[in-house]
């Protein structure tokens, strides 16, 4: 069932339901409102209705209720990823999340997997460095199921000596096609390099000499303090009544104690680090290449136009990097630029997969497209299509159920409040060229601030 693994403080209003949520809310300028009819019209995304309750216990309960849709999605989201482990422990909150799905205090592992599949629906689950979550996908008539096996695998797992043995040999064939797989290798060498000792230097999946570690005692005491329901939110998204998702989440969740003892996810400093290194794999057939720095957490205000400078360099068929190394140049058949954002820092850069022969060639030219955002400055006419192409992707996005839930259930873990498809869609249309050229000019014109990280053919 699960898959593979692809906050600040709030005042909270105990046991009310809030309509509107109001922490930091954001307030569109006349020039941002008079720039959204050129990009988006209000009837392209479907109304929606937000009630969101907030138990005595902290346990946040987040309903979107959207019109038109014929489903519903329920996601339960639990404050705890690899950035929260020990090195001796790296892989327990994804082990965690594996294990659930072998059982649970009310049902078999069968039971699990055909309480929502046998209905048509999906179950599954993920981790990442931030969060873990799990969630379902069912017709709206299902939704006191979907709630009640989310509870249980959340709160009530059981945890067998017999299923731990069993799931530690699946995690470990796992990580082992993960080392197969030299660009998911790479991403996962590339921020360990860069954040060093920091807690987000650690992978999600953790290390076959972790998981072997790792026993019901272990996977108990994790449990215990970071699945308290002070750091649990219970997301559903779709066709349902307000009434009956509260009713059914506050009878399962009002019940349990909160922690007693609080876990707090204290930023961590970091020292500045630069890297240059590659890697030889014996059977690799391409050389794979990451070049990037840090860059600013998912709370900077310049997070907009950080998303901005990475579309017009690296997403799609028409950006810059695409157009130069794979349609001019024909060196690689995959190139991107990506964007991780996590709550105290971030990572940012260009990605390439070349032949061994190629990537010197490659990453000379990926050089001369960071500098050619100096030398060839990014036009008005780029800026727009950028724009159009990000209010384009949002706006289109927000037909998938599961993607809304997603979305809304990673606004409340970051930023404990709805956003509205609005108020991100202003925000991308009221960005400038000088704010674009100025994150351009922090992040990539120092070439020295770059770190150059591969994976290469072991000749």
């Amino acid at each position: 069932m699960p898959t593979k693994h692809p906050r600040k403080k709030q005042l909270r209003s105990k046991g009310t339901v809030l309509s509107n949520p109001k922490r930091a809310r954001f307030a569109p300028t006349k020039r941002q409102q008079a720039l959204m009819p050129r990009f988006y019209r209000k009837e392209e995304v479907s109304d929606v209705d937000v009630k969101r309750v907030v138990l005595p216990n902290g346990m946040r309960l987040i309903s979107e209720r959207v019109a038109g849709s014929a489903s519903v999605g329920v996601g339960l989201w639990a404050d705890v990823g690899s950035r929260q482990e020990t090195l001796s422990k790296n892989g327990i909150a994804h082990f965690i999340e594996h294990e659930v799905f072998k059982g649970t205090e009310g049902r078999s592992m069968r039971e699990i997997m055909r309480s929502i599949e046998s209905r048509g629906g999906m179950l599954n689950a993920f981790t990442t460095k931030e969060h873990t979550c799990y969630y379902a996908w069912t017709r709206t008539i299902y939704l006191d199921e979907a709630v009640n096996i989310l509870h249980e695998l959340a709160l009530r797992p059981k945890f067998t000596e017999r299923d731990i043995a069993r799931e530690r040999s699946v995690i470990i064939e796992e990580i082992r096609g993960l080392e197969d797989e030299a660009d998911e290798m790479l991403f996962d060498l590339f921020e360990q390099e860069l954040f060093g000792s920091h807690p987000l230097a650690k992978t999600v999946i953790g290390t076959e000499k972790t998981v072997k570690s790792f026993h019901r005692d272990d996977l108990l005491a994790f449990h215990k303090k970071h699945y308290s329901p002070e750091r649990l939110a219970i997301v559903a998204s779709g066709a349902h009544s307000h009434d009956v998702f509260f009713e059914i989440a506050e009878r399962l969740f009002s019940k349990e104690p909160p922690s007693k003892r609080k876990v707090k996810n204290t930023p961590e400093k970091l020292s500045r680090k630069v890297v240059h290194k590659t890697v030889t794999r014996e059977g690799a057939a391409q050389a794979h290449l990451v070049i990037g720095r840090r860059s600013p957490n998912i709370y900077a205000e310049k997070l907009a136009a950080s998303s901005a400078l990475v579309t017009l360099l690296g997403v799609g068929m028409s950006s810059r990097l695409n157009l130069r190394l794979r349609e001019e140049m024909g060196l690689a058949y995959e190139a991107m630029a990506f964007h991780s954002p996590y709550s105290d820092v971030g990572c940012i850069g260009l990605y390439a997969a070349v032949t061994d022969e190629n990537i010197e060639k490659a990453t000379n030219e990926m050089f001369k497209i960071l500098r050619g955002l100096f030398t060839k400055e990014i036009s008005s006419a780029e800026l727009e299509r950028t724009k159009e192409q990000m209010i384009g992707s949002a706006v289109l996005s927000m037909e998938a159920i599961t993607t809304r839930l997603m979305r809304t259930g990673q606004n409340e873990m970051y930023y404990e409040r709805y956003i509205p498809i609005e108020e991100e869609i202003r925000k991308i249309a009221a960005l400038t060229l000088n704010d674009v050229r100025a994150i351009a000019e922090e992040l990539f014109r120092d070439e020295t601030a770059l770190s150059v990280v591969s994976i290469v053919p072991k000749n």
